[in-house]
């Protein structure tokens, strides 16, 4: 899913994509790989006269009035096409000096740089100092210089404005990694400047912003690129697509993609309000998105093979860029800065947007939570149950159908009143299951009692020899009088010790696909011939079970859905399940803020130092940004994306690097 949400931004994004293909930007970077012309591109003029130099800027200097959420969606798109010029380094001049500079300033250069006339670049480093209203040193290697009419320059604190025509600027122009858009070493020697005070943060956190859009661009379609040419590629008879290998390659370049583009929509968000609250989006922004474009590209490249090396295929122009913001965007950096902000208390709340109608469901809402705020658990419980407001989104009379909206008010106003649901864990997405596709009999046994935490449920699905296969069931339910007798084993099956119900996937046809020979059974726990051997974990714990089955006997009456076509209710069943445990905001997983403290009593004994905090940071901030744009993307009235799933491999992997940082 690209940055854009909303329906504006997504037109606005369609509209960018569409200038590209026709104007075949790609086309153009290609060209200027070759080529000794360091000109700007044939359509320069073209981007300002769409706005798009100046959609970020005030109308009283030439730009369209918008923000920085708008001009993020341009830049990503820009960078899908590889469009070649000095785009970006422009707009973060000029971004800057809106945010930074004073009246004279603005309203001198701002308009040159709406309308194209005048070109940006920014330098991110060097060691330049000033003097009297002059600057001298080397301002490094500068995106965009070559073709700049000014340049940004940090001086300490602050920023030096720079006009590259003028006396004591020398500019050498060695080859660039990426033609497309060159960079350049800036040298000044007495340079006269006008002086942005203190705007060196904002410099920092806009530059950030905006180039991780461009890394966001990059990663997006070298994903996309690797993910359609694996399934055009046949080898062996198949599409390569269908070898775990590159499902692998391009799961990993998919849930990259999506963590950056969390972070930087969140920081283009940020850039309203400026301040810390943009600092960490900023940074937690950079830290992912460098790194992101470097994955992608060099898996696209993985994922195509030997064609991606040669000259005439386009993955080269992408790990070229990829490549360069890898050192303007200073992953490493970020990482260490936003470990900083974080011990500093700084951090993001995720928040959504809600529309006028929101308005109208509030009043009853707030009515409700606070006439139980003082009621026992119990008896709060069961307002909830009786109410529909236990399990919102489920459909009545056991939820209230609530869309998106309604959802989030409930989650704000049950929060304002100190409400709390019960947890359910996995009994609820089996319950969610039941009630979609169980008979009124089945519902009527088994789910009041498990809204009223009577009764815990269990998921039998996987299996020893499985994997990963929910359809490689070898559970067997061999057809009896009255019912079935179910003998087998499942494994991994978190609760089974202390659950009374569980729901299983059992074989019942052997001579047909396997997956139209499977059927959902209700299983009782305590039934004769079920036996749970619980599996210790290296902590000591003993979460996860083995469950056997001996001759079960499972009543025809506790079949759920059709007999041989379990399968429809299995997958449900799994949805809700990633649903369920994607859903959340990381609550199952620790905070970064809370490895700050252990690691600054003994930094010596981490390999990666604050960097490795400030990536756990950012991939924790990210994860839970991931449902925060579903959830906006729902109120936007927008599909569902795959958030929820991606959320429960990350929540996995940033577990395993939580352990591994505190051990």
């Amino acid at each position: 899913m690209s940055i854009a949400i909303t329906e504006d931004h997504r037109s606005l994004a369609e509209t960018v994509r569409s200038f590209a293909e026709k104007r075949n930007l790609r086309g153009a970077a290609r060209a200027r790989l070759e080529s000794s012309d360091d000109a700007l591109p044939e359509f320069w003029a073209e981007l300002a006269e769409l706005g798009w130099l100046g959609l970020h800027l005030p109308e009283d200097v030439g730009g369209s009035g918008y923000g920085i959420d708008e001009l993020v969606i341009v830049v990503e798109e820009l960078a899908r096409a590889v469009a070649p010029g000095p785009f970006a380094p422009t707009v973060i001049a000029s971004a800057v000096i809106a945010a930074a500079g004073d009246d004279d300033l603005k309203s001198s250069v701002l308009p040159g740089l709406a309308d194209g006339s005048t070109v940006g670049a920014v330098a991110l480093g060097g060691s330049v100092t000033m003097s009297d209203g002059v600057a001298s040193g080397d301002a490094g290697v500068v995106l965009g210089a070559g073709l700049a009419s000014l340049i940004l320059v940090p001086v300490g604190d602050d920023v030096a404005v720079v006009d590259m025509t003028g006396n004591g600027v020398a500019i050498d122009s060695p080859p660039s990694l990426d033609p497309t858009r060159p960079s350049a070493r800036v040298t000044l020697d007495g340079a006269p400047v006008t002086v942005m005070a203190g705007a060196r943060r904002v410099l920092t956190d806009l530059a950030r912003v905006i180039l991780s859009a461009d890394a966001v661009g990059v990663a997006r379609e070298c994903t996309e690129m690797g993910a359609a040419y694996s399934k055009e590629r046949i080898q062996f008879g198949r599409p390569i697509a269908m070898y775990q290998a590159v499902k692998h390659h391009c799961a990993n370049m998919a849930v990259a993609t999506e963590l950056a583009t969390s972070a930087v929509w969140d920081a283009a968000r940020a850039s309203a309000t400026g301040g810390d609250q943009l600092t960490y989006a900023a940074a937690a922004a950079a830290t992912l998105a460098a790194p992101a474009a470097d994955l992608c590209a060099n898996l696209n490249t993985q994922v195509h093979g030997g064609i991606a090396i040669t000259w005439e295929h386009d993955a080269h122009l992408y790990m070229r860029r990829a490549t360069t913001l890898l050192h303007y965007l200073d992953a490493t950096g970020a990482a260490e800065e936003l470990t900083d902000v974080t011990r500093r208390g700084v951090a993001r709340e995720k928040t959504v947007e809600l529309p006028p109608e929101a308005d109208a469901i509030r009043d009853e809402v707030s009515a409700f939570a606070q006439s139980i705020k003082g009621l026992p658990a119990d008896e709060q419980r069961t307002r909830l149950i009786e109410t529909g407001y236990v399990m919102p989104h489920w459909p009545k009379p056991y939820g209230r159908a609530a869309g998106a909206v309604e959802q989030l008010v409930i989650e704000q106003e049950f929060a304002d009143a100190g409400i709390t649901r019960p947890a359910y864990g996995i009994t609820a997405w089996n319950i969610l299951t039941i009630i979609q596709y169980a008979t009124q009999d089945q519902i009527d046994r088994w789910v009041t009692p498990a809204l009223n935490q009577e009764v815990i449920w269990c998921q039998l699905f996987s299996e020893p020899d499985a994997g990963s296969d929910a359809a490689g069931v070898k559970t067997k339910a061999t057809r009896v009088d009255g019912g079935w007798l179910v003998n087998g084993q499942k494994v991994w099956t978190s609760g089974a010790h202390v659950a009374g119900m569980g729901f299983a996937t059992v074989r019942t046809n052997p001579d047909v696909p396997k997956h139209d020979g499977i059927t959902m059974m209700a299983i009782d726990m305590h039934a004769e011939g079920v036996e749970v051997r619980p599996l210790k974990q290296t902590s000591g714990a003993s979460d996860f079970n083995e469950v056997f089955f001996s001759d079960v006997l499972v009543p025809d009456d506790d079949v759920v859905g059709p007999v041989d076509g379990g399968w429809t209710v299995a997958r449900a069943t799994l949805g809700n399940e990633s649903v369920s445990i994607g859903g959340g905001s990381g609550g199952m997983s620790m905070p970064g803020a809370a490895l700050v403290a252990p690691f600054d009593a003994h930094p010596e004994r981490l390999d990666g130092g604050a960097p490795r905090i400030g990536r756990y940071i950012a991939e924790h901030q990210a994860m839970g940004l991931l449902n925060l744009r579903s959830a906006n993307r729902a109120v936007a009235g927008g599909e569902p994306g795959p958030e929820g799933a991606m959320t429960k491999l990350v929540l996995s992997e940033i577990g395993h690097e939580a352990a591994a940082i505190m051990t």
